[in-house]
């Protein structure tokens, strides 16, 4: 029946203790402070923990062979210790212990403290202070075969068990991930003041302080852009000349052996919400069973993991791999599986990222982490099926994407996105983040895909790159076999691409297609002409002659004919310049029947000309000749196929180039 009262001062808060009743039994008792004496010990600690004690104890030195016992001890009596450390708050849990505890004088062949038992926590619950929301909770976590050591110190299990745990994870408004907050507090609270006072400056800036905040964060990411590319440029130059790297240091000591041989998980859960984009965002997976096996504190050590689980009710999810529990930056080897998730639960983030609702579409994702010295290889296979878009959200945050393009482009013939993202660095780089990373590079590769459509087509349809750009020889709206095909392999393509649109552009470049046209004309006057002095009947096919063959005296009668049709009256040839003195009277004639072959040609061209209604001609044929290639046979619907007269067409290497454009 004796009580005693104890104080722990040694740190704050004050922690109290009330033992009450303590019931001793010792027998045998002498002044031989080394004999050993059967003792007996049981009492109760803050009305609610039962302590027994059964063995032998010799005082000098001290000796104990000791059969201990804690049962129904509330958790509660341990939140003095947890304030200074964690800022949470112990609701509930009960603890109990049994096993031998064995003391032996320092210095010697025994350790000087050694326990083996078992332990158990049943009915744990927890709240962090800041958010006042659940924070880890579990049904039971036990300790199966401890074997605990002092002076050598060391610590084995067999086994742990956590069935039902739980665990919520919030990323508050000021993106202050909750667990952070609980274990620094300081920390936690300095981040949420300088989140207010940026959004205070943000909502008060003018739209001159704004453009200019604006101009300097760019700047700032141009110049870290561009220390990034030299740094890969230097990287893929080579090892400069230079001293040689340090040895590495000698591996660490142990300074606490533990060894667990199996971690076992069973019907566990976490929520996870983030208040951080509106609509407020939770995802909460559930039915986490697994292993960890071979866990220890060696440098080498390397544990298994296997954990499945799902996301919500339907959608797996597997967590299985290889690390080094104690040492993960030497070695890790993990893999992430998740499948079968529906895309509209990521709707907060689409509305913030994408600008959109998602109406349906489902994720399937394989991430694969390899840590080896430092050094990160991962790789990122994400699958999308069937995604949709839906309406347009009120809050678009950093939409910048033209996703719903990107979308039809990415997907294959099956409705299916396939992403693949390799992602290698150092984790001694403090700039080095893989989320970050990973979203930067399927960024990129959406800004590729809408920048460079077709070549992403081109990928998928050999010859569909090609077809980007149509020539066109000057005046003509015929084009070659070859681009003819290669409109007809884009066509195809884009059938499977249901939300995608052709423009084609009706369009001249005039510096080259009036010329062009202008001799068009030339040369079929000049060929009726022609027809009509050599007296060809109509029904005659066979090719003219070339106005050149003929002999210059019949050349000028076709031309004083073309310029007669073209005037009504005969032209008035000028005279020559007089021939150099000594020529002979047929070099004479010759000069002289020269000289008029270019003023009757030089004539009859300027009395023709290519007007804007030919140049619109043309145009319209050229974009109906491609209209044509891409619609006959090939199963792409008409309605997909515009033809636009604010499209791309430039004059290039002598030819009309036409630029086709997906929208």
């Amino acid at each position: 029946g004796a009580a005693v009262d104890l104080e722990d001062r040694m740190q704050a808060p004050l922690k109290r203790f009330a033992i009450n009743p303590v019931n001793l039994h010792v027998e045998h008792a002498s002044l031989d402070l080394a004999r050993p004496i059967p003792v007996k010990m049981d009492a109760t600690i803050n009305g609610h923990a039962l302590l027994k004690l059964s063995g032998t104890l010799a005082p000098d030195p001290l000796v104990a062979d000791l059969d201990v016992s804690l049962d129904k001890a509330s958790m509660i009596f341990l939140q003095p210790y947890v304030l200074p450390v964690a800022d949470l708050t112990i609701r509930d849990g009960v603890l109990a212990t049994a096993g031998k505890l064995q003391l032996r004088p320092a210095g010697g062949k025994a350790p000087s403290l050694s326990f083996s038992g078992e332990a158990t926590i049943d009915r744990f619950k927890s709240i962090d202070n800041a958010g006042k929301q659940d924070f880890i909770n579990f049904g039971r976590l036990q300790f199966q075969k401890i074997h605990f050591t002092v002076a050598p110190d060391f610590l084995k299990i067999d086994r742990i068990l956590l069935r039902e745990p739980y665990a919520r994870v919030i990323v508050s408004r000021e993106q202050i991930v909750n667990i952070s907050a609980v274990l620094d507090s300081k920390a936690a609270e300095l981040a949420r003041q300088e989140w207010r006072a940026k959004q205070e400056r943000l909502a008060s800036e003018t739209p001159a302080q704004k453009k200019a905040r604006e101009k300097l964060e760019q700047k700032l990411k141009d110049q870290a852009d561009k220390a990034e590319k030299e740094k890969k440029a230097l990287a893929k130059a080579g090892p400069s000349a230079g001293p040689a790297p340090a040895a590495q240091a000698a591996a660490e000591p142990e300074l606490f052996p533990i060894r667990i041989r199996e971690l076992r998980i069973e019907a566990g859960r976490m929520n996870f919400s983030d208040y951080s984009v509106p609509p407020d965002f939770t995802a909460d997976v559930q039915g986490l069973n697994g292993t960890v096996t071979g866990m220890s504190s060696a440098p080498d050590a390397r544990s298994k993991v296997d954990l499945t689980g799902n996301l919500g009710e339907f959608s797996p999810v597997t967590i299985s791999g290889e690390l080094q529990p104690c040492k993960f930056d030497h070695y890790t080897d993990i893999g992430l599986k998740f499948e079968n998730i529906s895309l509209p639960l990521f709707n907060p983030y689409s509305g913030k990222f994408a600008g959109y609702a998602i109406a349906k579409g489902k994720l399937f994702t394989e991430f694969h982490y390899l840590v080896e010295n430092r050094a990160l290889t991962a790789s990122h296979k994400v699958r999308i099926e069937q995604l949709e878009w839906g309406a347009q959200t009120a809050e678009k945050g950093e939409a910048t994407l033209p996703v719903k393009f990107a979308t039809w482009l990415l997907k294959d013939s099956h409705g299916v996105i396939d992403l693949d993202v390799p992602i290698t660095g150092s984790l001694d780089d403090p700039k080095f983040r893989v989320g970050p990373i990973v979203w930067q590079v399927i960024k990129n590769l959406i800004v590729k895909a809408v920048t460079f459509p077709f070549k992403l087509l081109g990928s998928l349809f050999k010859g569909a790159e090609e077809a980007q750009f149509v020539d066109f020889a000057p005046g003509s709206a015929s084009i070659e076999p070859q681009s003819a095909g290669q409109l007809a392999t884009l066509a195809k393509g884009l059938v499977e691409k249901q939300g995608i649109r052709l423009e084609v552009p009706a369009g001249i470049a005039a510096e080259l297609d009036r010329p062009a046209l202008i001799e068009q004309q030339y040369q079929q006057q000049l060929s009726a002409v022609l027809a009509q002095n050599l007296h060809r009947k109509e029904d005659d096919t066979t090719p003219l002659p070339a106005l050149a063959s003929l002999p210059q005296d019949r050349q000028i009668d076709v031309l004083t004919a073309l310029v007669r049709k073209q005037t009504g009256a005969a032209p008035k040839i000028p005279d020559p310049p007089a021939p150099p003195e000594g020529t002979s009277r047929a070099d004479a004639r010759a000069l002289r029947d020269t000289a008029a072959l270019a003023y009757l040609q030089k004539e009859a061209r300027s009395r023709l000309a290519a007007t804007d209604a030919d140049l619109d001609a043309l145009a319209a044929a050229r974009a109906t000749t491609i209209q044509h290639a891409l619609l006959t046979e090939t199963g792409l619907a008409p309605a997909r196929v515009f033809i636009t007269k604010n499209g791309k067409v430039s004059a290039a290497g002598g030819k009309v180039r036409f630029e086709l454009t997906l929208q």
